[in-house]
């Protein structure tokens, strides 16, 4: 058979149906290819987490609200596999800390560790790894704009970081301690009984005060449906709604038919609108009264302005104009505000609720944190100046949030190909530590709870001991920040390295002046649920019933104050 003396082009179609099945091949094609490269990238991601206990799955499920919300569906959506009560259960079957995930959908390796010392690793080696911002959680953090929580790193988060520092001075901390002092005394005014709720109401308040400069009143009046809401009902409902408010625009819940979240629209769309008001008033405010030697307000978002309008001046005094955006803006302004709203109150009372728990089950630190007290304070109140003294009571606080931490994960991402450090054990205990192979772009999890409890770092990790928190100066007083803990792994619940929690000094302010107030006038005792009610029944009501949400919520519980003789 001879080649033809000319090519013939196919004929073209002319008209649809002849195109069908030229579209049904190309569709094909696509189709292939896509299946194709998926398969090499999930058989590449095993090759990457050969050597670990692994799991499988076609969908993630790792992400806070959805791994205990949505059901188990093994292999498909397995997300008990993310997560276990106790914390360091699946770790200590699997013999590892560190656990890898495959995920079909996804296109990188995912781990989990519970070694505190691999997580120091991962917050403090910023050239390895670095902030996961691509993740959704960090997406829906920046649903107002960029703040300093979503902040990628690099330039984003140190232009965030140069004005939000300025606002936690120590100013903001004695007006922390003197408005936290004063709803404590209102708290105890107006309930008999304290339980979690009534604790985040206590830092909502505060949160308030020190905030946005509003006093808020313990109860708050609710509007008509529909009408618009004063600042402090809007900032209520967005508090009581957060998960919501991150997943979804306000105007789309005020389409949803139902009156609750009608309500939760209508309050984002107040709350945001009363803010931008806000700043720009606040603005204009210190337009007229700042000058070079001006002390910055003592409210949060007065701050924060006032640093933002300091960087504008510094910028067209250097480069005689003020036409380029400098700093933060005002959208940003408002976002680190919101960001302060959760991060400012909601970890803060849910901890406290935590250490009363742990207090009331534990009488005898409560002795030690009063005689404390007594020590330092004498008859008069506690004081700000009496912060740096009242260190039980600081680390009262410490070691509930090392129990029950609630952040629950924190994420890092690898920038470049590199090792993370890992152990093992068999079942005599005998330990291996290791070294894992991963490529840039996996995520890598700690998980809060279980490393702050694994017993390969901590001594007696179930057992709340507030002096594990604490070591002794040379003049013979106590300090927080170094472990009385034979094995001295580090404190990882604010996170540690250039991501540290920054408001961290804020929220170590507002747990020693509430637990110091209410220890230095009252014992702290459970309220059973009914007459005879055992140790056992109570313990797991008040510390294992919590849900996780964004954050780790306290179960329902209440406690009982006797006045002190």
């Amino acid at each position: 058979m001879g080649w033809p003396n000319e090519f013939e082009m196919p004929a073209i179609p002319q008209n649809a149906g002849d195109l069908i099945p030229h579209l049904k091949i190309v569709g094909g094609v696509l189709v292939a290819y896509f299946i194709l490269t998926r398969l090499f990238s999930y058989i590449s991601i095993l090759r990457q987490v050969r050597g670990l206990p692994t799991q499988h799955a076609f969908l993630a499920a790792y992400e806070l609200g959805l791994r205990t919300r949505a059901p188990h569906i093994p292999w498909l959506l397995p997300v008990k596999s993310y997560y276990s009560v106790p914390e360091f259960e699946r770790f200590d079957k699997a013999g590892s800390d560190l656990l890898a995930y495959t995920v079909a959908t996804e296109h990188r390796a995912v781990y989990f560790t519970a070694n505190p010392q691999t997580a120091a690793h991962l917050y403090t080696k910023s050239s390895d790894f670095g902030k996961a911002a691509f993740m959704r959680r960090y997406r829906s953090a920046r649903k107002f704009g960029s703040n300093i929580i979503a902040a990628a790193d690099g330039a984003e988060h140190k232009q965030h970081k140069a004005i939000v520092r300025g606002c936690f001075g120590e100013a903001i901390f004695q007006r922390a301690w003197e408005g936290m002092s004063d709803i404590v005394d209102l708290m105890l005014k107006e309930e008999g009984v304290v339980d979690g709720g009534i604790l985040k109401d206590a830092t909502f308040c505060l949160i308030g005060q020190v905030g946005f400069g509003q006093e808020v009143p313990w109860n708050i009046p609710e509007t008509k449906p529909g009408d618009p809401m004063p600042f402090l009902e809007a900032m209520e409902v967005i508090d009581q709604s957060l998960l919501y408010q991150f997943m979804l625009p306000g105007w789309l819940m005020k389409l949803i038919p139902t009156d609750k979240f009608k309500r939760f629209g209508q309050s984002q769309v107040d709350f945001v609108r009363y803010c931008y008001q806000m700043v720009r008033e606040k603005r204009a405010e210190l337009g007229i009264t700042q000058e070079a030697d001006s002390k910055p307000p003592t409210d949060l978002l007065g701050a924060l302005v006032y640093h933002q309008m300091a960087a504008e001046n510094q910028a067209r005094s250097e480069k005689g104009t003020g036409q380029d955006q400098v700093g933060l803006t005002e959208g940003e302004v408002f976002s680190n505000m919101f960001m302060f709203l959760l991060a400012g109150h909601e970890t803060t009372g849910h901890t406290l609720a935590f250490t009363l728990a742990y207090l009331a089950l534990n009488p005898q630190w409560q002795e030690e944190c009063y005689n404390e007290i007594r020590e330092h304070c004498g008859d008069e109140a506690p004081a700000y100046h009496h912060v740096h003294k009242l260190a039980l009571c600081h680390a009262a606080g410490l070691e509930a949030l090392r129990m029950r931490d609630i952040v629950r994960i924190l994420a890092k991402a690898a920038v470049r190909d590199t090792t993370i450090p890992y152990t093992t054990w068999d079942k005599e205990g005998n330990v291996t530590h290791r070294q894992h192979p991963v490529k840039a772009g996996s995520i890598i999890f700690t998980d809060q709870g279980a490393a702050q409890r694994n017993p390969f770092h901590w001594d007696d990790p179930n057992t709340y001991n507030p002096r594990r928190h604490l070591s002794v100066t040379a003049d013979g007083d106590a300090r927080t920040g170094v472990k009385n803990n034979s094995k001295n792994p580090p404190f990882i619940a604010f996170s540690l390295g250039q991501r540290q929690c920054i408001g961290r000094r804020f929220a170590e302010v507002e747990m020693v002046v509430f637990l110091a107030k209410i220890m230095s006038r009252y014992t702290i005792h459970p309220v059973p649920l009914h007459p005879g009610e055992s140790r056992e029944s109570i313990e797991h009501r008040m510390l294992d019933t919590g849900t996780e949400d964004l954050t780790l919520i306290p179960g329902k519980f209440s406690i009982r104050l006797e006045k002190r003789a």
